[in-house]
């Protein structure tokens, strides 16, 4: 089961990534939010971790389910789905399946997922930081 409490009131997303064309409907994430992703095998993370973070996202790695593959599967905070409705509304389009996380049997399917985002969420009791992304600088004269 998720321990940690602000997992319980998460989303898990879990989005289709079969070809690499995937990345192309997938939206930014909202500026400031931390919303970490999972692969469910290293070949999709080899090839499409450099560009969710680019996104914005956090990359936490490699995730199994056994009831679906080429997948990748986003944590989204309840405040984020609240605070980002266009956001939220362009990742549901992209979405297979979405998973809320106050269901114990849907944990327990999802654990092994769930395991690594919160492993990567937390260091010594923080949330872990988002990767910073650099705005694009005109060239000064």
């Amino acid at each position: 089961m998720v321990t940690n409490a602000d997992q319980q009131l998460s989303l898990c997303v879990e989005v289709c990534v079969e070809d690499a064309t995937w990345i192309e409907d997938l939206p930014p994430a909202p500026a400031n939010r931390t919303i970490t992703l999972s692969f469910d095998n290293a070949r999709h993370l080899a090839r499409d971790q450099q560009a969710v973070e680019q996104l914005g996202y956090v990359g936490v790695g490699v995730g199994t389910v056994g009831h679906v593959d080429d997948v990748a599967h986003l944590l989204v905070p309840m405040a984020i789905v609240n605070d980002h409705p266009r956001w939220w509304r362009a990742l549901l389009d992209l979405a297979q399946r979405v998973y809320d996380l106050r269901f114990g049997p849907v944990q327990l399917a999802l654990r092994d997922v769930l395991a690594r985002h919160h492993a990567a969420g937390t260091r010594n009791g923080r949330v872990a930081a988002r990767p910073a992304i650099q705005a694009r600088r005109h060239p000064t004269v």
